[in-house]
């Protein structure tokens, strides 16, 4: 009979190893307002019981659906033609086995083969993999990648990154000699380029909206042998230079946009694509394409640098959670858009975005503190940016996501996102709440 730890005495032990004093203790760090006052069930109740009690509880939430939403800051609300969930709803992908292992069917393998394709027509990148957990673990593998290729020790980050993002990297090189150094401007980066820097990372457009354009801090890099890596958010590649055309080594970012939906945060996944001269160091698996004994198209994981297939010394990554019926997705969504749809999308979020960029600024109480050109989010400031949110919402609008908290020196600062769902009306309905939350209405 299997052994449970379910006694007094059990738990307490535990607590003790890791020197903690109670379970309280434990999940302190858990804000009090989203702690559960009791239990939701009761032992022993009905599954109609249970139903009746979670639906209840679920109808507390708001969605985006509820109210209009100019939410972004790294997750975006764009329509997902209802042709996606269809097709990737068909048992044949709902797999619950992670397709990573040889005897994967050939349609698997070939779903994935056509996501890997469209990320590097999409990405202007040679190659690409079979997509990682997310943006975050995105970035912080392409990151290892680098230093793992330069053999060197420092990492320079251009400021603009994901906060998000930046907290997972950190965490990833906790431990290690490597060196992670924030710069502010492109100008700074270049004169701390040096022969002991082994990546150059930036995002582009950046976590405050603004495109950024390090073509000339690429240039240097190619002097000193410092590999670049680009987060990019993949809808702006539909009218914005691709990492391939900026001559960057690694493109990384989140594919929750590409047809995902918002789903309460998660899952998306993560993608990852970079020149063929570095595939051998680039993590996880990739499907090639080739020819069988009957001379029939055949599909196979061409690489697995993973720990799991080869010798563990040798492995460029031990990830596991590669979140494939995401990919998958966003090869149906890639595939119905084309190039011609993703583009139409891609000017859609940014003409509405500068309406209501122009439409704030009309406005005598807001200011832009953050400059510089924009695609479809940008930063504005108000005064008690926190209550002027909090009035919105009960008017209907989420007008943004407030920088102060991850940024405690812009407390007062909103990041504001437009996709192809805001209508022009949505956005004059914005602004006109918010000149009644100002007017004190």
């Amino acid at each position: 009979m299997p052994y449970i730890l379910n006694t007094e005495n059990d738990r307490q032990a535990m607590l003790r190893a890791i020197d903690i004093e109670s379970a309280e203790k434990l999940f302190s760090f858990i804000p009090a307002s989203i702690k559960a006052k009791e239990y939701l069930l009761d032992k022993g109740c009905s599954e109609f019981s249970a139903l009746q009690k979670i639906k209840a509880q679920a109808a507390k939430n708001t969605t985006v659906n509820e109210k209009k939403s100019f939410l972004g800051a790294g997750w975006y609300d764009h329509y997902v033609p209802a042709a996606v969930f269809d097709i990737i709803s068909k048992p044949q992908f709902l797999t619950a086995y992670t397709p990573y292992q040889p005897e994967c069917s050939q349609g698997i393998l070939q779903a994935i083969y056509e996501y890997q394709t469209y990320m590097c027509l999409l990405t202007g990148m040679d190659v690409s993999n079979a997509s990682l957990f997310d943006g975050a673990s995105a970035l912080a593998e392409s990151v290892l990648m680098g230093l793992r290729i330069a053999k060197k020790n420092k990492v320079l980050v251009l400021k603009g990154i994901n906060p998000q993002y930046e907290n997972v990297l950190s965490t990833y090189l906790g431990g290690t000699t490597y060196i992670i150094e924030e710069v502010k401007t492109i100008e700074s980066a270049i004169s701390k380029l040096d022969d002991e820097t082994a990546c150059f990372v930036f995002q582009t457009p950046d976590f405050f909206g603004v495109i950024n354009e390090p073509d000339e801090v690429i240039s240097e890099c190619k002097k000193y042998g410092i590999i670049t890596v680009n987060v990019v958010n993949p809808v702006s590649l539909g009218i914005l230079k691709t990492p391939g055309e900026r001559d960057v080594d690694i493109a990384c970012g989140e594919g929750q946009p590409l047809g995902a939906g918002l789903n309460y945060g998660g899952p998306g996944f993560g993608f990852m694509t970079a020149n063929i001269k570095y595939v051998r160091q680039m993590p996880g698996r990739i499907v090639g394409k080739t020819l069988d004994l009957d001379g029939k198209t055949a599909y196979c994981l061409t690489l697995q640098t993973r720990e799991q297939h080869i010798r563990r010394e040798k492995a460029t990554s031990n990830i596991c959670s590669n979140q494939s019926l995401n990919a998958i997705t966003a090869g149906v969504y890639l595939a119905l858009m084309g190039s011609d749809g993703l583009s139409n999308v891609a000017n859609i979020c940014y003409d509405r975005a500068h309406y209501l960029y122009n439409r704030l600024g009309e406005i005598k109480d807001v200011r832009f503190s953050v400059k510089g050109e924009f695609l479809n989010e940008f930063v504005w400031n108000v005064k008690d940016a926190f209550d002027v949110l909090a009035c919105m919402s009960d008017k209907g609008v989420y007008a943004g996501y407030l920088l102060g908290n991850d940024y405690p020196d812009m407390k007062d600062s909103v990041l504001t996102c437009c996709t192809e769902k805001n209508s022009k009306a949505d956005i004059d309905f914005f602004v006109n709440k918010l000149k009644e939350v100002l007017d004190g209405v």
